[in-house]
């Protein structure tokens, strides 16, 4: 494994922990007067593009490695 996905890997769990902040921060909230709904629905988007987009360009990087063999 090379360098560059070790600085990709800590950006995604970087942006999945910030959603996941997001989201018990925004379930906290739910339970006082202030209303977070909008806090959860950025978390929980936050995840999923981050995590959709990880394994796009994985599959994407994989596939155009020349002289690769993206099953292993």
């Amino acid at each position: 494994m090379n360098d560059r996905w070790r600085i990709r890997r800590k950006l995604i769990y970087g942006g999945v922990g910030l959603g996941a902040a997001m989201i018990i921060a925004g379930g906290i909230g739910l339970f006082g007067d202030k209303f977070t709904g909008e806090l959860v629905y950025g978390g929980v988007t936050l995840i999923t593009a981050i995590v959709s987009a990880y394994s796009g360009f994985a599959t994407w990087d994989d596939k155009n490695q020349i002289g690769g063999n993206p099953d292993g």
